[in-house]
């Protein structure tokens, strides 16, 4: 038994993924297939004696087609995906620059605009040359979506289209040939339709993409060389098991255990936190963090194929498929009103033939309740208002990569947070500076904080952190000049010293007091320690500082009813901080991005909101991804949508955008389903003759375009 993934190709909606699903399942040597149409892959599990040609033999049977996705076919996919792209933004641009001058002739004539241009383009001849291309060309995709469904014995989006457009195109042709009925025409509504839909499809298909390049950005930020004790060696060359040396500002190329050496890590990329872990003999270290301050010398425990970057890219392709696959709303009307149409106009032509006597008159009633029916304003309700809704999200400082998110909003039940640089601006400022007595209790002789910053000792302090590169000795920041140092040196992953006139003071944390035999008080704070040889000085306290929307932005999605939850790869202590400060439902601390995930896939319906590449993988797993503009641009590749501005306010202004859309959405099936509720009796009694039908079509369209258009007028009260 064996397992392989494979790229499908042709697939478009979920019935395409039923159809090759079911064809593959149906094999005897095939135990299980596992298809996403999210991810555009199949997984299977298969007998050892079928190959991979049998198996894509078996897809191309179903009517797609099939790579293996492997790292010798590596190339040919991105041809595939490259080539995907190329012709859904040709057909897109093709379409909206053949479709743009009917568009414009229809408005026109709606505000009495008769100029000589206008006239041209109503010429039926110059319609029917626009319009071929986009029904036939640019529009083929949908008849074979819709073959795929019919035979499926089902009716989405594709069959929607398919009809819609068809009934549009073929009435128009028909009243301009036959009935000589020029002023009546409507190809642009089905040109508008195709137009809108390839649109779509092309968004979504950049979407995928993002995940592809949140990958790329993964496996860039891994080294490409390894110092072995003899030469440096490609990262491709280490085996398990061999000696490699990691020198201060190199990243660690590979899952590894400390031999010997000690130094500080800057492991942010696998937790999100600022402040570094101090490693030592026998603990482990982690592809991708940076060596900040020591040489060390480790043995390799994980190669190229198995090592945390390499799983982390595993996780993110896998966890785009995690996402739940929604049933559009057009799918699910489409698969009752597209047959009930069918069956009404059916039952149109055998009553009236019976009772008429006259086949023409039969053909007549039944066309023209396809025509009223057809639906096309259905296949613009929800495109027009995504559209509109992206560009009023844009409006207030969302940027909606996947539209889907803004039907997927509604389902949310739980929203998880990073911390660091999203519910705290992930930077630290310095709240308090004490001096610590010969038996090391605090005292407190100063009257303010600026007192305490102009101290001698803060002044020795801040000469001493000046030197190092750790995030809380950025924050410590003087008026006036430095002492002047002498003899400094770097004690890795503890802090360092130097003499400043003649006598020696170190500077660092708690493990290097220790190592000077000074005991240091009890403390749940962050904190940098002054001392000299023989007693503590002084101690500067941190803190993470929150964002200033952090509170009222929880407290606000709590009054939605959603639960709040931050997951963090901080330790328990900072984060029970936090969950005090701004009232979380829950937290989750000491977690690596994986187990971030973990948690985000086992929730259905969350969101997650963060901002590091250690939240990318969650991000990408969660129903609704939101990536922080401030944080890394992994992050934003992962996400369906981008805060511009990284206020955490935004995640409420996200849902009400979301909220109004989908209202809009609703809306303008409602004034769809008016027309046909009151034309199809009309034209099933010969009320309706199909030039009237058509013009009723025709003002259906144009009232859900301006509906949704409404939207971007839409104001959204931002709670700040």
């Amino acid at each position: 038994m064996r397992s392989q993934s494979f790229v499908i190709t042709g697939m478009t909606c979920a019935n395409c993924v039923n159809t090759v699903s079911k064809t593959l399942n149906q094999s005897d040597k095939i135990m299980e297939a596992t298809v996403n149409l999210a991810t555009e892959k199949a997984k299977i599990v298969a007998d050892d004696n079928i190959s991979d040609q049998e198996i894509i033999n078996l897809v191309e049977k179903a009517g797609y087609g099939a790579i293996v996705n492997d790292k010798a076919h590596q190339e040919k996919i991105a041809r595939q995906a490259a080539k995907k792209a190329r012709n859904l933004a040709l057909s897109f641009w093709i379409a909206l620059i053949l479709t743009l001058p009917l568009v414009v002739a229809m408005f026109a004539d709606i505000f009495g605009v008769h100029a000589n241009w206008v006239m041209f383009l109503h010429e039926p001849i110059v319609q029917l040359i626009l319009a071929t291309p986009v029904q036939f060309v640019i529009g083929w995709r949908f008849y074979v979506g819709a073959y795929h469904a019919l035979r499926n014995k089902s009716a989405n989006m594709d069959v929607l289209v398919a009809l819609g457009t068809s009934v549009a195109y073929f009435s128009s042709l028909i009243l301009a040939v036959f009935m000589s009925q020029a002023n009546a025409l409507n190809f642009e509504s089905s040109m508008v339709i195709i137009t809108l839909v390839v649109m779509g499809k092309l968004l979504e298909h950049n979407a995928k993409e993002k995940t592809t390049q949140a990958i790329t950005g993964l496996m860039s930020s891994r080294a490409n060389f390894v110092h072995t004790e003899s030469t440096d060696l490609a990262i491709e060359e280490v085996q398990m098991g061999q000696v490699i040396r990691i020198l201060p500002g190199e990243k660690v190329p590979l899952d590894a255990m400390i031999l010997s050496g000690k130094a500080s890590f800057d492991e942010s990329i696998l937790t999100g936190e600022a402040l570094p872990v101090v490693k030592m003999d026998d603990e482990v270290i982690f592809e991708g963090t940076i060596n900040l301050d020591g040489e060390v010398k480790a043995v390799v425990v994980h190669d190229l194929n198995d090592s945390t970057i390499s799983r982390m890219v595993k996780m993110m392709s896998e966890a785009q498929g995690s996402k739940p696959n929604i049933q559009k709303l057009a799918d699910k009307i489409s698969g009752i009103f597209v047959p009930v149409v069918l069956v009404i106009a059916l039952i149109t032509f055998i009553a009236t033939w019976a009772v008429s006597g006259i086949l023409l008159t039969a053909i007549m009633h039944s066309v023209a309740v396809l025509v009223i029916a057809c639906p096309c304003a259905l296949g613009l309700a929800t495109p027009t208002a995504i559209i509109s809704g992206t560009g009023l999200a844009a409006k207030n400082g969302l940027l909606i990569k996947n539209a889907n998110a803004l039907e997927l909003a509604g389902l949310v039940k739980t929203v998880f947070f990073d911390k660091t640089g999203t519910i705290t601006t992930g930077e630290f400022e310095l709240t308090d500076f004490k001096l610590l007595t010969e038996s090391e209790k605090v005292t407190d002789s100063f009257n303010s904080i600026e007192e305490k910053l102009a101290s001698d000792k803060f002044k020795l302090l801040a000469s001493l952190e000046a030197h190092s590169n750790h995030p809380l000795a950025k924050s410590l920041k003087f008026q006036g000049d430095l002492y002047e140092l002498t003899d400094l040196s770097e004690l890795a992953g503890r802090g360092l010293s130097a003499k400043i006139n003649g006598q020696e003071y170190f500077a660092g944390n708690d493990k290097l007091m220790t190592d000077l035999n000074l005991s240091v008080p009890e403390t749940d704070d962050t904190v940098i320690y002054l001392a000299n040889k023989e007693k503590l000085l002084a101690m500067a306290v941190f803190s993470s500082s929150l964002k200033d929307d952090a509170l009222k932005t929880i407290q606000t999605l709590q009054k939605r009813g959603l639960k709040t939850v931050m997951l963090t790869g901080d330790n328990q202590n900072s984060a029970e901080k936090i969950q005090k400060l701004v009232h979380l439902d829950e937290v989750k601390s000491g977690l690596r991005p994986e187990e971030k995930a973990e948690i985000v896939q086992n929730s259905p319906n969350s969101m997650m909101v963060g901002d590091g590449i250690n939240d990318a993988i969650a991000l990408a797993s969660a129903t609704v991804g939101l990536a922080m503009a401030t944080g890394s641009d992994i992050a934003m590749e992962a996400g369906d949508v981008t805060v511009t501005s990284g206020q955490l306010h935004k995640i409420s202004t996200f849902f009400e955008v979301a909220k109004k859309t989908i209202s809009k959405i609703k809306q303008n099936y409602f004034w769809a389903f008016v027309y046909n509720v009151i034309g199809i009796p009309l034209a099933a009694f010969g009320l309706l003759n199909p030039m009237l039908a058509a013009a009723a079509m025709s003002l259906s369209s144009v009232s859900v375009i301006l509906n949704s258009l409404l939207l971007t007028k839409t104001k959204i009260k931002n709670v700040e």
